[in-house]
């Protein structure tokens, strides 16, 4: 990624690193229905979601109230690091709330995740575009708000690539 595009995908961020709640957001060139889905289909989600040149291992997504979603996004012999939760509010193309946990999962069945944190996000038409606002609260420490931020800042540069193409 060049140095302009760096700098681009930095605008995405607008709270200050560290600070709660994590407010993030993007003027993309798409219907809300277009954006929505991007969000919410499997093969989307795994063309942006990472940031940076990274892959996702798996995205799986149960698309109700109450549904689940998990993204792996690293599986070794000895652990998976995945993110997950459950869907709290979905009115498509307009709205989507849900829980959020960052998991390791172990060899030996051990299991680390943190505290749920709450994302909400809304997609708002604006002309020939969408404008995407996320709120990510409830995140305890101000390091995991920092790499969390960064992270949304990133794979929001990813998704403004996929629906430009």
């Amino acid at each position: 990624m060049t140095v302009q595009q760096q700098q681009q995908h930095r605008e995405f961020l607008k709270s200050e690193p560290g600070v709660e709640p994590i407010l993030v957001e993007g003027l993309f060139r798409a219907s809300p229905e277009r954006i929505f889905r991007a969000f919410t289909e499997p093969e989307d989600v795994h063309a942006w979601f990472v940031p940076n040149s990274g892959n996702l291992v798996s995205a799986e997504i149960d698309l109700k109230v109450g549904g689940r979603w998990r993204f792996v996004i690293e599986k070794t012999a000895e652990k998976q690091i995945q993110f997950e939760g459950e869907y709290l509010a979905i009115d498509p193309p307009n709205r989507l709330e849900f829980s959020w946990r960052h998991v390791q999962e172990f060899a030996d069945g051990r299991r680390e995740a943190t505290d749920a944190s709450h994302v909400t996000i809304t997609f708002t038409e604006t002309g020939k575009a969408t404008e995407v606002r996320l709120r990510h609260a409830a995140i305890k420490s101000e390091d995991a708000r920092r790499g969390v931020g960064g992270g949304w800042d990133g794979c929001f540069g990813r998704l403004a690539d996929l629906v430009a193409a």
